[in-house]
């Protein structure tokens, strides 16, 4: 298994099931692991262990550590060229395989023909399209390919193989397989200049992809979502491509199919839960979302009504990005300034968005989300009152996990079927409404959609499998049901015996629970409830030939030609359609270091979680804070010895924009050299740091001690003319690890 960026046992997705997992098949010797992060930490990775192998690279380069890595299987035929040239899932499926890529779909590679960088349709090659299937929603994009056996172009679907190093003329126009542009890519550096580039050493890389290609489809690497740093999209492409060149994505050993689980909160077998009576026809399909995420600059009314008003090449006022479907921190971004339209009415809910975009909490963006000019309402609902929360009008109470419902799919790396379910295990302590309902953010919303006249909520909002439609009032009325619907996926469970109703006091739940579902379904939810959930046996999730029993299409994009085809709003340069190396860029593509040189700026961050820490443990559990009262200033050993800086000293970390950071330095080994690591979650002005004034003049003290250690501060975007924190150009991933800083004694 090659970890990028995170580790088994690290805090995030299901981090104990997956540190156990692994560990058991490393400690029996049946799994390796080599991890490569900048920091060394919170998980079960102990460099000591002799099948666990700790790399400390430079922040934000994992895609460069991909591209040497795919180099050295390119150069040594130790990529699967079979797999790879299978254009589709049935012919993948025919040779062995789970899933399929789209290596061999070709590219048109002609300057001067007006699709230039798009992908070959079937109208561009001379051919048919495939009739379409008249009960499909939605239309199908078809391909082209080049038939090995042949030489003929054909439709990707009526292929059973892909040439993936086709390269000349179809139907007269020049055409490249899309697996070239990756070769291109990754044959742009030498293993010398990757190693340069991730402080990796050659050697190293090659020693890891000649593993990592050893072992067919009992390989795979993995991250955790599109990474907050800030060259996210190729962070995350590098574990994505890296199991497509062994072909390990849904087979058993490899990358398994995950977030398998039953209909509980969709239209379930009991309940439909996700059809709304008399819901308006109201569709965000070409909607403009306020995070200015899924769609390019020239495609917006903005562009449009200015270009028709005369304006020649008008600029957006902030960056654009088409690739990523929502962007929190860029929401927040364009609340505060109010493009690419005004949020009239702000709701918030669980969330410090404030806190967790790094470079946003400063008072040139703060002081506009708190001005009713810019934001005219702003409601929060949360458990706690965090950086984000204390900035709105009205603050609704939340009930904490111990005290609500959810239904879940098994986030972590788990290859069965199942769903967790969490419901109160103790009365709420929000405040109890006249109807015995208690305050939560579930009650809020239904008592503002009643008020409102929104369908789908109050009597008659859900429709059960017979027929009959029941209310939906209070968070019970939802949950339950979509609990009866885990219950009876493909066979329903057992009644719960009388023994766990007598051991759990079971008899004891509130009547309004027994009523959100039938007499005959309530004895088999107690049983789901009583047991957290519902687990298929996980023998089940091996099927034929050594696949995932839950495989789906699968398909890894060798070449995207949204992101190929994209110009930057600023600049109007474009990125290649696949993995690249390239480095940190600001927001018109400029460079990073070439803005900032790395001669006067010589460090970058990782922003990592904390073992002990989560963004509220700070505010709600004084043990956790004995534990360690403040996070460090991390830096490696010889980078500390450099600067004369030792353990326990008074440190300063400054970025361009002027931002300062002191703090306790802790000089270590486990830091990559280059780097500093920042814990996250601390330094915080809210969650009960500071005092807080009550309307009627009630005053609540705050405690210091949760607003102790150091929040990183990463640097306002110089290319954009609004405060702009630092993110990912291509997905407006939060730049929290990367960016530039000089180091020095306080």
């Amino acid at each position: 298994m090659l970890w990028l960026g995170t580790q088994p046992g690290s805090n995030g997705k299901s981090f104990q099931g997956i540190a156990k997992r692994t560990l058991e098949n490393v400690h029996r010797g049946t799994c390796k692991l080599d991890v490569f992060d900048p920091v060394l930490g919170n998980g079960c990775c102990n460099p000591l262990d002799k099948n666990i192998t700790w790399h400390p690279i430079k922040t934000a380069t994992n895609g460069a550590l991909a591209l040497g890595m795919i180099r050295w299987m390119m150069e040594n035929d130790a990529n699967d060229t079979v797999y790879l040239s299978f254009p589709n899932q049935k012919a993948a499926v025919a040779g062995g395989y789970a899933s399929y890529t789209s290596a061999s779909y070709l590219v048109i590679d002609d300057e001067g023909h007006p699709n230039f960088r798009k992908m070959m349709r079937p109208a561009d090659a001379g051919l048919e399209e495939p009739e379409a299937d008249p009960k499909a929603t939605t239309k199908p994009t078809y391909y082209v390919v080049v038939d090995p056996a042949t030489g003929q172009p054909a439709v990707h679907t009526q292929a059973t193989a892909g040439d993936i190093e086709f390269e000349g003329e179809v139907n007269g126009i020049k055409v490249r397989a899309s697996y070239l542009f990756l070769k291109d890519e990754a044959f742009a550096s030498t293993l010398d200049e990757y190693a340069e580039i991730t402080g990796v050493p050659a050697d190293t890389i090659a020693n890891v992809a000649r593993e990592f290609a050893s072992h067919g489809v009992k390989s795979s690497a993995a991250g955790l979502g599109s990474t907050a740093n800030a060259t996210g999209v190729n962070g995350l492409a590098a574990y994505l491509f890296l199991n497509a060149m062994v072909g390990s994505n849904q087979m058993v050993g490899g990358t398994m199919s995950r977030r398998v689980s039953a209909k509980t909160s969709a239209d379930g077998t009991q309940y439909k839960l996700a059809t709304v009576k008399d819901k308006p026809g109201v569709s965000a399909k070409n909607a403009t979302y306020i995070s200015r995420t899924g769609k390019t600059f020239d495609k917006t009314d903005e562009y449009k009504n200015r270009v028709a008003a005369g304006e020649k090449d008008p600029k957006a006022r902030l960056p654009w990005y088409s690739h990523p479907s929502g962007s929190d921190n860029q929401a927040l971004v364009s609340a505060a300034m109010a493009y690419p339209y005004q949020a009239k009415i702000l709701v918030s809910w669980m969330t410090d968005t404030l806190q967790a975009s790094s470079g946003a909490m400063r008072d040139a963006i703060i002081d506009r989300l708190k001005d009713p000019a810019i934001i005219p309402l702003h409601i929060a609902c949360d458990v706690v009152v965090g950086e984000h929360a204390s900035l709105a009008d009205y603050l609704v109470p939340d009930t904490n996990p111990f005290e609500s419902f959810g239904v879940v799919t098994q986030e972590g790396y788990w290859k069965g079927k199942g769903n967790a379910v969490r419901w109160p295990a103790k009365t709420p302590e929000t405040v109890q409404l006249d109807d015995g309902r208690y305050a939560s953010y579930e009650a809020f919303i239904v008592d503002v959609a009643k008020e409102c006249g929104v369908p789908g909520f109050g009597e008659d909002a859900i429709e059960g499998a017979d027929g009959k439609m029941w209310p939906l009032n209070d968070a019970c009325d939802f949950f339950l049901k979509a609990v009866a619907n885990l219950a009876y996926d493909t066979e329903p469970v057992a009644d719960v015996s009388g023994e766990d109703v007598k051991v759990q006091a079971l008899d004891e739940l509130p009547a309004a629970w027994e009523k959100a579902v039938t007499a005959e379904e309530w004895p088999k939810v107690l049983n789901v409830l009583s047991r957290g959930g519902r687990f298929w046996p996980v023998e089940e999730s091996t099927g034929e030939g050594g696949r995932s029993a839950y495989m789906k299409d699968h398909l890894t994009i060798f070449y995207s030609e949204r992101k190929a085809t994209d110009a930057n709003p600023f600049s109007g340069k474009q990125l290649p359609g696949t993995l690249s190396a390239t480095p940190e860029l600001l927001a018109d593509l400029t460079p990073l270091a070439e803005k900032y040189p790395e001669s006067e700026w010589p460090f970058r961050s990782t922003n990592y979680k904390p073992r002990f820490r989560s963004i509220t443990f700070l505010a709600n559990s004084p043990i956790m804070r004995d534990l360690c009262a403040h996070n460090y200033l991390e830096l490696n050993l010889d980078d500390a010895a450099d600067l004369g800086i030792e353990d326990g000293d008074a440190i300063r970390i400054t970025n361009p924009t002027g931002d300062v950071m002191e703090g306790e330095a802790m000089v270590r080994a486990g830091i990559a050299r280059g780097t500093f690591g920042v814990a996250y979650g601390y330094g915080h002005i809210g969650y009960g740091a500071q005092d807080v004034m009550i309307e009627d003049g009630e005053s609540r003290p705050g405690d210091p001690a949760i607003g102790a250690g150091v929040h990183l501060q990463t640097i306002l975007d110089p290319t954009v003319e609004d405060p702009y924190p630092y993110v990912d150009p291509e997905a407006a991933s939060p730049a929290r690890s990367g960016g530039v800083y000089k180091i020095e004694k306080a």
